[in-house]
């Protein structure tokens, strides 16, 4: 499932290696390393780059992970339809394209709804003004 770009960082950061020092050796930027390893993180099921690190390093020895049966049960999330900021589950943006899609559509619903309600706000509160002047 992973890329040989995040093995090679799997295995530096078994090493003990950080995102710059990871971005040196591999001739990339810290940002890519960190994006790299978040993917990976995914794909594995865990939650730090440095278990990632050992599950993958594991599997790499030929120990095979414990079956599903045995595995203890993975948190479901709150929402199929998590938010387009950073969380404490989710620290970068993964969202799928639906999931960027419905964003994208809620947005462009909102903000002219809230921009119009906004105007009407203010002229409102001018007529208010000017009829209290009278």
């Amino acid at each position: 499932m992973l890329t040989e770009r995040q093995r090679t960082y799997l295995r530096l950061v078994l090493q003990l290696k950080n995102s710059k020092e990871i971005a040196a050796l591999t001739g990339t930027s810290h940002r890519a390393v960190d994006k790299q390893l978040l993917k990976a993180n995914a794909l594995l099921g865990v939650a730090t780059r440095f278990e990632a690190a050992q599950v993958f390093a594991a599997w790499e020895r030929g120990v095979e992970p414990l079956h599903p049966v045995n595995a203890p049960p993975s948190s479901t999330p709150a929402s199929r339809f998590s938010p387009p900021w950073p969380t404490a589950e989710a620290a970068v943006n993964m969202l799928s394209w639906r999931q960027v899609a419905a964003w994208t559509a809620i947005i462009a619903i909102v903000t002219p709804l809230g921009l119009t309600a906004a105007g009407m706000a203010y002229v409102t509160l001018l007529f208010l003004l000017r009829f209290l002047e009278l």
